[in-house]
């Protein structure tokens, strides 16, 4: 599932490269000159997320954009920030502003944006932003009128004492007022109950949000491609509720991992697997943001 958040934020980023880019630049004089194919940046078997040679402020630069659900876990984000930005400079020989985008609010909280040593006289600085949704305010957001970013707002920070049914519902409305055309709109609720559906349970999303709009979506047709594709012909609905499954499961053993010793939290996943009802799955991953111990989270499994 998580190719399919990459596919449909590239879209995004590709259909909204400008507002994208002056909201991660905090730069207004943004214009986008070429879109780098990716599927040729091929490093040590790694592929950057978005890359786009820009002209900022009347200098020419590459916008480096990597997206993350979680935290980088088998390489430091750093590391393969070293390797993106090193292979960028070689072949272009131009400046690059990189960024990671963390989507998941437990994701980033330990990346400082920063690696860098000094020696024996040498020395090396590396330096990128780190943007975590949770931390940028959601409704000052809403208010700036960029289309491009309302998918992402389910996923930042709400007004204070919001509930989050409220904010949700906030999100999405403002996709519905938004003035672009029904295809684009489509394309926005699609986006925005996709990635909100990350955090927040998706029954919200499903009950305000028509089915025939975002059916009429570009993206709502590439994922349903996709799932065909993997032999799912019983339809998308159907593989969309299996993604949700895994991704709520996923989920909830990333939130358990952050209290409990990893190994413990492993030997529940079994009995997460085995169950089929998506809206238990989903009040389990709630709980585990709030349990106190993980023989507590055992008693709601039993």
């Amino acid at each position: 599932m998580a190719q399919e958040y990459d596919k449909i934020t590239k879209y995004l980023f590709s259909d909204y490269a400008t507002e994208i880019s002056q909201f991660v630049l905090g730069i207004s004089d943004v214009e986008v000159i070429d879109n780098i194919d990716t599927e040729q940046q091929i490093v040590i078997g790694q592929r950057t997320d978005s890359v786009k040679r820009m002209r900022v402020n009347n200098s020419e630069v590459i916008l480096h954009i990597e997206l993350q659900l979680r935290d980088s876990t088998h390489t430091p984000m750093w590391a393969r920030n070293a390797t993106y930005q090193g292979h960028l400079i070689g072949k272009h020989q131009i400046p690059v502003y990189s960024n990671v985008i963390y989507f998941h609010p437990n994701a980033g909280r330990n990346d400082t944006g920063l690696y860098q040593y000094s020696s024996h006289g040498y020395e090396y600085t590396l330096r990128y932003k780190v943007i975590r949704l949770i931390d940028i305010d959601g409704q000052a957001v809403l208010e700036m009128q960029a289309p491009g970013l309302l998918p992402f707002t389910p996923l930042m920070k709400p007004p204070a004492g919001m509930e989050i049914s409220q904010w949700v519902q906030e999100c999405v409305n403002t996709v519905y007022a938004t003035p672009v055309d029904q295809q684009a709109r489509g394309d926005l609720l699609c986006a925005i109950s996709l990635f909100g559906s990350i955090v927040h349970d998706v029954q919200l999303f499903k009950r305000i949000i028509s089915e025939e709009l975002m059916q009429e979506s570009k993206y709502y047709q590439l994922l349903r491609d996709e799932f065909i594709a993997q032999g799912l012909e019983q339809g998308v609905a159907q593989g969309l509720e299996q993604g949700t499954r895994e991704t709520t499961i996923k989920n909830t053993l990333a939130l358990l991992k952050d209290k409990f010793a990893a190994d413990a939290v492993n030997g529940l996943i079994p009995v997460l697997q085995r169950i089929t009802d998506l809206q238990q799955l989903e009040q389990l991953h709630l709980a585990a943001a709030q349990v106190q111990s993980l023989d507590a989270f055992k008693l709601m499994l039993d």
